[in-house]
């Protein structure tokens, strides 16, 4: 049973008994793992408040070769991006983030999706408060893409003909791509502009006016192609911030409740 230490981000923590936890972890050299965090709960742990989502360090655990559980020993703290759990819209965002890599990370070191993650956390954290809801929405199209499931954008699916940036088109999140006007007329359309704006998404430009939009075409992308039907949790929140003040992206900068530690 050897002792491993690894880069990590949590992706998820739960009450395991009454003083410990158990650990979700996108690891830079395992992949993704869970571990058990004995006495985490406990007023006196060393563990304190570091293991909480989002947090990212040095992990030593013992690796139990065909275990799925494995116990964790230390973390180191490298950041913690608390600011990510007290404001909705970084929230919403970043558990969206976390939730893909759980459901679809390889069982093996992946060290371009471990670098996705870790660079769409920091800009989520870092985005001011005008651009949370592109810089969301950009991360996750860049992972979306990074789990191999990145959209068709540049020609129709059907034809192969290059689209221009100053025609519409129709967006088929079945097929995976886009269709030119000549050819089948499935999928949602996009005008010139919302074209426009769901590429630059999608290459990590996170520069686009009308939200509402664009959360439909991620959502339904990521349902039909990525989990099965089965909706992430975390993803109808997003919606849900765009709704309450149309077209302000300021609605998604909103304070969080405080959950308890």
């Amino acid at each position: 049973m050897p002792l491993v230490t690894t880069r990590s981000i949590v992706l998820q923590t739960y009450r395991y008994s009454d003083t410990s936890k158990i650990l979700r972890l996108m690891t830079r050299e395992h992949g993704p793992l869970s571990a058990l965090a004995r006495g985490a709960l406990r007023p006196k742990s060393r563990f304190g408040g570091l293991l909480e989502p989002f947090a990212e360090g040095d992990a030593t655990f013992y690796l139990k070769e065909g275990r799925d559980l494995h116990t964790l020993s230390s973390f180191e703290l490298h950041r913690a991006r608390r600011d990510l759990a007290h404001d909705l819209g970084r929230l919403s965002g970043a558990s969206v983030a976390a939730e893909l890599v759980m459901r679809l990370a390889p069982e093996h070191r992946d060290d371009r999706l471990y670098g996705g993650l870790h660079a769409s956390l920091d800009a989520i954290s870092d985005a001011p408060d005008e651009a949370v809801a592109a810089t969301v929405l950009s991360c996750v199209w860049q992972l979306v893409a990074t789990l191999g499931f990145e959209p068709e954008l540049t020609g129709c699916l059907e034809c192969g003909r290059p689209i221009g940036n100053e025609e519409g088109t129709r967006f088929d999140f079945a097929a995976g791509g886009v269709r030119c006007g000549g050819c089948s007329p499935h999928g949602r359309s996009l005008d010139a502009a919302a074209l426009a704006s769901l590429r630059a998404l999608a290459t990590g430009v996170p520069t686009v006016e009308s939200h509402g939009p664009q959360i439909e075409l991620l959502t339904d992308f990521i349902n039909y192609h990525m989990t099965e039907g089965a909706r992430l949790r975390s993803l109808p929140f997003l919606a849900e911030l765009d709704r309450a003040r149309p077209g302000d992206p300021r609605a998604w900068s909103v304070p969080a409740v405080s959950r308890p530690g």
